[in-house]
Parts: C-alpha cells; structure tokens; sequence
C-alpha cells in the first residue's frame, strides 16, 4: 500500500490542532496559532515516523506519555507542575472522545477500506471523516464538561436552610455568597443573610417592619417580649456605606441542607434584610462560609427528616 507522507502530515497536523484546540477552549486559557501549530506539528512527525520506521521506541508508551506532555507543554506553555498535569489530563480525556468519534465514523462509513499497520489504522478514507469525527467529538466533549460543570455549580452554591423561631419553622433558598463574612459583635456567631418576606410565615410582616425601625428609631415598644429578646444589633460594611447596621434575630435553630444530609446549627444569626437579594427569585438569601465549616450535627437523612 502507498502512503503520502505529505498526506499523512497535513491530516494529523489538522487533527492535532483540533484536540488542542478544544483542550484550550475547555480549560479557559488565552490560545496562540504559533504554539498549537508547533505542538501540532511535533505530533505530526511523530505519527511519521511510526509509519516509515519499525524500531520499538517510537511505539513505546513512555515515548508516547513524553510526546503528550511536549505537545501540551509547546502549546500551552503551563507556569507550573500541577497545572501542567491538569491540562496533559483535559487533553487526554478530549483525545479519546475525538479518537472514539473517529473511529465511530470510520468503521461506519467506511470499515472495508481501514488496515492496521503499527497498531495504527490507515487507509484511503477521504480527511473530511477525520475532521467531522474531530468536530463531533469536540461538541460531545464541550457540551458534556458544560453540563457538569452546570451541576457542580448548582449543588455547590445553593443551600436550603430551616429556620425555626418560637416552634414556628420554614425553609429557604440561599445561596453562597464568599463576600458574606458578618459576625454577631458580642458572640462572634456568623450570620445569614435573609430577605424579609421569607420569613414572615415566622414572624408577622408588621412585627418585621417594627424590627427593622428599631435601627433608627431604638423603640422596642410595639415588638414582643418573646422576639425582643432574641433581636440582635450587626454593623457592616458596604460599598458606599461604612457604617450600616442591620437587625438580627437569634433563632432556635437553623438547619443547613446538603443534598441527602443537613447540618444543625445553634449558634447562627438571621440578619433581616429589607431588599430583595434575587431579581429573578432563585434565592432568598445569603449564607457565608463560616456557617458551612462549623458543623454540629451532620449525616441525617434528608428524605427521613422530611417525612
């Protein structure tokens, strides 16, 4: 069987490009042509050379795992040893999915016409097949990190609380806001961030709007005894205001919810804010990371606690 070398470089070189190419896009990092053409290029040699020679190392494994991270290196020029494993892994994983693109597409379209020589598969199969089999398995690959990513996103930063006040409780959307450092003054306990009307199944909305006048007003008159002596007094500070304050209330406890598990808190603050925190609704809240790290209770079954 012939074999055109210059065939057999330019259809690498395209293919190597592409899983670079998509590697690049995949691990979010500034691309430049002159670097993925020279790694693409040193691939393509080496996929020559195991045509037109028969000597064992240019098919050895630790020849090939050298080869990879020359590649990667050349093309992404990585400022350390570990994030140089991480994108030699990205490139890796989006290599077999092109490869098993390909190969999908090249036993179906075409399996009469594929031979294997040095455990390589040629043959006259026209280079659109490899390209569609590259671009197919960079949109499966692109489209599977962004679903994940999606999820891990979603599990991480949301955070279903139960707030129990005066053997009253209700459950509400918060979201990890790292910014969110306050602190209870007095007992250093952290605080979660609340929007008013999500609590008010908890205490009456004029009860709230009393709290919230207490700030200007220090009049503790028209509040109850019971939700007096659980209000709480928390500076912060913002962009455009150094010293604002906010009303909190101590409740009985807040349940943090995981997935399946939940963590019990007793040392928590809600801090009623009077502004809406989401514009499109997906939370009620804001809950730090201090209120994440301390856990007292943990490991209860969600679905058992909900029955």
């Amino acid at each position: 069987m012939t074999f055109y070398l210059d065939i057999i470089l330019v259809e690498n070189m395209i293919m190597n490009y592409i899983i670079l190419f998509a590697t690049g896009i995949i691990i979010r990092i500034k691309l430049k042509q002159i670097r993925l053409l020279l790694a693409s290029l040193l691939g393509s040699i080496y996929a020559i050379m195991s045509y037109i020679s028969s000597i064992g190392i240019y098919l050895n494994q630790i020849t090939k795992i050298v080869l990879s991270v020359a590649m990667v290196y050349i093309a992404f020029c990585p400022s350390n040893f570990k994030r140089l494993v991480k994108e030699l892994l990205i490139f890796y994983l989006t290599s077999f999915c092109f490869g098993g693109a390909a190969f999908y597409l090249l036993y179906y379209i075409k399996p009469s016409q594929i031979n294997n020589t040095n455990v390589i598969l040629t043959g006259s199969y026209p280079i659109k097949i490899a390209i569609l089999g590259g671009i197919l398995g960079f949109i499966v690959i692109y489209l599977s990190f962004k679903i994940v990513k999606s999820k891990i996103n979603k599990n991480t930063i949301y955070y279903n609380v139960e707030i129990a006040i005066n053997n009253k409780n209700c459950m509400v959307r918060t979201i990890l806001d790292t910014g969110n450092l306050l602190v209870e003054p007095i007992t250093l306990s952290p605080v979660i961030i609340i929007e008013k009307t999500a609590i008010e199944k908890l205490i009456s909305k004029d009860i709230i709007n009393c709290l919230l006048e207490v700030i200007n007003s220090n009049n503790f008159e028209n509040i109850p005894e019971d939700i007096r002596m659980k209000c709480r007094f928390i500076p912060y500070s913002s962009i455009g205001k150094n010293n604002g304050m906010i009303i909190g209330i101590k409740p009985d406890y807040v349940k943090i919810y995981d997935e399946d598990v939940y963590t019990t808190r007793n040392d928590v603050i809600i801090g009623i804010s009077n502004h809406v925190l989401s514009k499109n609704g997906t939370y009620s809240g804001l809950i730090g990371l201090e209120c994440l790290n301390n856990e007292i209770e943990k490991n209860i079954n969600y679905k058992e606690s909900v029955k």
